[in-house]
């Protein structure tokens, strides 16, 4: 079962230290960039980004690094009341306030706050879509022990077709938030303190028989289950009550309308283009795609990403299209062919068809593997693949050589990644990307702090 609690979170002291909560939120440490990175430091002197996505500094060592740097940051800023604990146990009712980029039409998303007790997959009481790797995870750990914080929330979905849930959160909330600001995008973030009993006890007893699904924070959460099982080794203490058997969660209604999903880009890394024959791999995918050149300038990318964006449009009447773009502007639409044997272009008896036709698995598993690397067994790390949820940001990779190649993508849908978590399977590190992502800065879990 999923048991839900209330916490005594601890968040920035906007009434006396902190005026402006949408000057210190930061983006989740895995999409912070080492330009983003700077323009949060700069930004306000308080930024979380100090916490979740430190600087490092060349003479960095064991004892002093950006892990103890946040630590030391987290401790100074509770010591001048910059940050504060809360002074009850609350579930923290989040909205937030958007639009889609392009569009006009206003969104409002609302989810919540709660401790969620830490379970293994193989409970089947939470459920992953995608691969982790080592290295991340490593460093979320070296995060955690330095710090004994919770620094960012997971995003959790779950599924509440009679909106249950979504109900007592509008129904128990004061008409005047606790917080309410808006933030650099225009967007608008809401917070309320639940913190009476009846409703609390309400959403416990609704999500006690609910499957908790990852949207966002598959490494924190292996992280999570590494470091307590560490904890219960030293400790001894099995008992499921310890501070460490819980983690911080965002939980939202999988059946919200304000729930969307965007691309995630690859860009290979340049040593991975030294030896490539652009023909040569149109050639070996050709049996299975039919191409088409163009051209774009990516020194004008705005006018770059409008023509690939119909070329990518192309998907409303085909199942799977790519579009491939090389460093000198040379650029690629790639379109399965109608017909063409899955089986035949991923061998993998363990893989489930409904895997094996996600745009992501062919990329993956058949474009870049047997079309670009030649070699299907080819196990590519963190370092191989750049991953970019704009457009632009890919091609400024390419253009700036920083990566041999851009493959563009198109979105996966939602139900699609729900279904393949219902039936255990994993697809591809970084295959999906919820938005927009929650912020980090409106709420964290201290461990050392009282809860459930």
């Amino acid at each position: 079962m999923a048991d839900v609690l209330p916490f005594a979170g601890t968040r920035f002291n906007t009434k006396e230290q902190v005026p402006d909560l949408g000057k210190v939120l930061a983006p989740p440490y895995d999409v912070v960039t080492p330009e983003l990175q700077k323009k949060l430091y700069d930004r306000d002197k308080h930024n979380m980004v100090r916490l979740v996505a430190g600087v490092e500094a060349p003479g960095d060592d064991e004892f002093n690094n950006r892990y103890t740097r946040a630590a030391e940051c987290y401790r100074d800023w509770k010591s001048r009341n910059i940050l504060v604990d809360e002074q009850r146990k609350c579930f923290y009712v989040y909205e937030h306030e958007f639009k889609l980029p392009g569009s006009k039409k206003v969104y409002k998303r609302r989810g919540y706050f709660a401790l969620v007790k830490l379970q293994d997959y193989r409970s089947g009481k939470i459920r992953a879509h995608e691969m982790t790797f080592d290295e991340p995870k490593a460093d979320r750990l070296r995060l955690l022990k330095a710090c004994q914080v919770n620094t960012e929330p997971l995003f959790i979905l779950y599924k509440d077709e009679k909106k249950e849930v979504d109900e007592i959160l509008h129904k128990h909330v004061d008409p005047t938030p606790s917080e309410e600001f808006t933030d650099e995008n225009g967007d608008t973030h809401r917070l309320w303190l639940m913190h009476k009993k009846d409703p609390i006890l309400s959403i416990n007893q609704a999500m006690k028989n609910k499957i908790l699904y990852i949207a966002d924070g598959h490494h924190r959460y292996e992280t999570a289950l590494k470091y307590r099982d560490e904890m219960r080794e030293i400790t001894g203490r099995r008992d499921g009550r310890q501070p460490y058997d819980f983690i911080l969660m965002y939980l939202n209604n999988f059946e919200d309308e304000a729930l969307f999903t965007t691309a995630t880009h690859r860009v290979l890394a340049r040593d991975l283009g030294s030896d490539i024959d652009i023909d040569e791999v149109l050639e070996d995918i050709g049996e299975y795609f039919d191409t088409k050149e163009f051209k774009v300038d990516l020194a004008k990318t705005d006018k770059a990403v409008e023509i690939i964006n119909k070329h990518l449009e192309v998907k409303k009447t085909s199942k799977t299209v790519f579009v491939m773009v090389l460093a000198n502007g040379r650029a690629f639409e790639l379109r399965l062919k109608k017909g063409a044997d899955l089986n035949e272009m991923i061998d993998a008896e363990f893989m489930s068809d409904l895997v094996k036709q996600q745009d992501i698995t062919i990329l993956h598993r058949f474009i870049i593997a047997r079309g670009w690397i030649g070699n299907p067994e080819v196990e590519l790390d963190g370092d191989d693949i750049m991953y970019c949820q704009q457009i632009e940001d890919a091609l400024d990779l390419v253009r700036r050589r920083k990566g041999c190649v851009a493959f563009i993508t198109n979105p996966m849908g939602k139900e699609e990644i729900m279904e393949i978590a219902e039936n255990g399977e994993l697809m591809p590190h970084n295959t999906t990307y919820f938005f927009p992502k929650i912020p980090s800065g409106l709420i964290v879990r201290d461990l050392q702090v009282g809860f459930g």
